[in-house]
């Protein structure tokens, strides 16, 4: 299948998220379809993959960190969108939170991708911590509208994905190499299976209306290499960002033609075990003998259910705000906002039509 014919487009938001969909491109080998979006055109290292959004209104120079400005922007251009979703059915969003384009235009972008029944994940780094609470409170106040309008959302914390790497400039390759590494194999589980196959409406099955997730990803070596692994994936730190129970697993293993069944045994009993052997599990692999003998690739996608933590109080609401938002009219027509039929009200990044304590993340001893 060619890349211009694929039914899954990756597409990389904003100065960061398009650094991040090239890295992923560069890791998949080239023969991926690939749309980088940006108010800046600067970013466009291909023209015929990259679309300049609100060049009328800001002149390609970017949106220079207002989350308002780039959505506004991302408004004006969103209908040129559309003639690069020709036969998409799954779209894969990479960008960055906590600054103007990656937090303003990707709303606008999802809100698109649902108008026209095409289902999306979102991969999406938050800030280090040291760039202070403006960014950390703009990436919060985005994250709830991302997580709505998503069928899937991956929060990354850069801090969590860099581990303790001084050195700049091989912290931000690492971030960059480990979701492309995770993104990648996503997408060969899809486009190039294994002896496992895990094809695109599978995929779609198990994201639709998913919600928010955690992700990590793995490559090791040598003769305990499965057990190795299982061990690193279970203690790491993506994993253990939890905001509810686990509902659903996604396991991929990329590996050789060494691949052995008792090594998948041994990933797949051990990602249950650790997470829940009465989930749904899903699990594909992918085959490369060409470069991949020795090592073994792991990528786990956690699916979580907020309904599972909720008070009989909490959950009385949230069967409510659902109901409106799996409106009978069809995606896009319902609306789990507070105030219905309007534009969410943004202000330094933050939607002030949300409660004070949930812009917060502040924990209500019900």
């Amino acid at each position: 299948m060619s890349a211009a014919s694929s039914p899954m487009l990756l597409v990389g938001v904003g100065t960061a998220g398009s650094r991040i969909a090239h890295g992923v491109s560069r890791a998949f080998g080239g023969d991926l379809r690939l749309l980088a979006v940006d108010t800046d055109a600067a970013s466009g290292q291909d023209e015929e993959n990259f679309l300049l959004i609100g060049g009328n209104r800001l002149s390609g120079r970017g949106a220079g960190g207002d989350v308002v400005a780039a959505r506004l922007a991302a408004e004006d251009s969103i209908s040129a969108l559309d003639g690069k979703l020709e036969g998409v059915r799954l779209a894969v969003v990479v960008t960055a939170l906590g600054g103007g384009t990656g937090g303003g235009a990707t709303i606008e972008i999802l809100k698109r991708l649902t108008d026209l029944g095409i289902h999306s994940i979102v991969f999406a780094t938050t800030p280090f911590a040291f760039e202070g609470e403006d960014r950390m409170r703009s990436a919060r106040g985005v994250m709830s509208m991302v997580e709505e309008a998503a069928s899937a959302a991956f929060f990354l914390p850069l801090d969590k994905l860099v581990g303790g790497e001084d050195n700049m400039e091989a912290a931000m390759k690492r971030a960059v190499d480990t979701i492309a590494g995770g993104v990648t194999l996503f997408w060969r589980l899809v486009e190039k299976p294994g002896y496992i196959r895990l094809d695109a409406d599978r995929i779609r099955r198990l994201v639709a209306n998913a919600g928010r997730g955690r992700f990590a990803f793995v490559t090791v070596q040598g003769p305990d290499r499965a057990s190795e692994a299982v061990d690193r994936l279970v203690r790491s730190e993506m994993l253990a960002i939890a905001s509810a129970p686990v509902n659903a697993i996604l396991c991929g293993v990329l590996a050789g033609e060494d691949l052995r069944l008792s090594e998948l045994g041994r990933v797949a009993d051990g990602i249950r075990e650790a997470f829940g052997e009465q989930i749904p599990f899903e699990i594909g692999t992918v085959n490369d003998e060409a470069t991949f003998c020795g090592r073994l690739s792991v990528v786990v996608m956690l699916f979580e259910s907020a309904a599972a933590v909720e008070t009989p109080q909490q959950g009385q609401a949230g069967a409510r705000r659902r109901g409106a938002a799996k409106s009978p009219l069809g995606p896009g027509q319902g609306s789990a906002r507070r105030f219905h039929k309007t534009e969410p009200t943004i202000w330094h990044g933050e939607d002030l039509d949300l409660p004070t304590y949930l812009r917060r993340n502040i924990n209500l001893d019900l």
